[in-house]
């Protein structure tokens, strides 16, 4: 197998547990031709100055506001394909990886020329989910009714049933192997997003030069991703990114018959979780859609809005 240089992005926010716990694991991978490098993205709890000092032997990155998780990753892909990097790994920082994470990713993007971005198994870590084990998180995705999209076997038991590779729509950007060739030709996540929805973009972009994006269940890591309950759980500043972002997506994608399908079905999925929302009193939940429609109407993209509405402080 070849073993061409990947760079390891891990970008976070006053978040030392979760990225401390992802460096440990990161420690013990069995590829042997890696840079790890952490983006500070303006974390003002000394985090980033604590990372540093234990782990000296990772490239830290500050910088001094939060550019959301679009941003942060483009300055360490900007750094990481400057000093030599052939490919680029997104990783979310509240995961923890499997020593040999990382060589069925590679093994799959080298397999065709065509490959423009893997992902792989990706479960909940077991204390995220009340303790279990080998619960899926991301196994693929596919394409709903209402035009938007949906991981494939979430919150399933792995039985066995999601270990054939796949071609898929997009790669997860919580651990998205990126081929370096390609952000060459097609440039790095787009901003406007500032966090959610960037990978799909970037994949659909890869996907417009003719490029695949895959699945490859050789790949297992944990993701710390606390499950909420449908309707309940949801914060506020999630709603309002994923709905924000949601339709900058789809007027930048869908065109023709799907585009008449966003028209006509997403208004009846954003009227069921919104009545859900008021229905389980989780009414900043509900007010949070209400205020990223409206201020996608205004053209508000990036971070703007974000300290406005009071969902960020820097």
């Amino acid at each position: 197998m070849e073993y061409p240089r990947i760079g390891i992005i891990l970008v976070h926010l006053n978040s030392y547990s979760d990225t401390s716990l992802c460096l440990e694991s990161l420690s013990k991978m069995s590829y042997p031709n890696a840079e790890v490098i952490v983006v500070d993205n303006g974390s003002i709890d000394h985090t980033g100055e604590r990372l540093k000092k234990e782990f000296p032997g990772v490239t830290h990155i500050r910088s001094d506001e939060n550019l959301g998780f679009s941003g942060g990753n483009n300055i360490g892909i900007e750094y990481g394909m400057s000093k030599g990097c052939v490919h680029i790994l997104l990783l979310n920082n509240d995961t923890i990886v499997t020593p040999s994470f990382l060589e069925p990713l590679v093994e799959r993007l080298l397999a065709e020329n065509s490959v423009a971005a893997v992902s792989g198994k990706i479960y909940y870590y077991p204390e995220s989910i009340r303790g279990k084990n080998n619960i899926i998180w991301y196994a693929g995705v596919f394409q709903k009714w209402h035009s938007g999209y949906h991981h494939i076997g979430v919150q399933e038991e792995d039985k066995g049933q999601f270990e054939t590779a796949m071609k898929v729509i997009y790669a997860s950007g919580c651990l998205m192997l990126m081929n370096g060739e390609v952000i060459k030709l097609i440039g790095g996540l787009a901003e406007e997003y500032f966090i959610y929805w960037e990978e799909s973009d970037w994949c659909l972009r890869a996907k417009a030069q003719g490029y695949d994006c895959w699945y490859e269940p050789k790949s297992v890591i944990d993701h710390n991703f606390r499950s909420a309950p449908f309707g309940r759980g949801e914060t506020p500043f999630y709603m309002y990114m994923q709905m924000r972002n949601s339709f900058i997506f789809a007027r930048r994608h869908f065109h023709g018959w799907l585009k008449v399908r966003h028209h006509l079905f997403y208004p009846l999925y954003i009227t069921y979780y919104f009545s859900t929302l008021l229905w389980f009193r989780n009414f900043r939940g509900a007010k949070a859609i209400f205020y990223g429609i409206i201020d996608y109407l205004k053209g508000y993209s990036g971070k703007r809005g974000l300290k406005e509405r009071g969902y960020i402080k820097n």
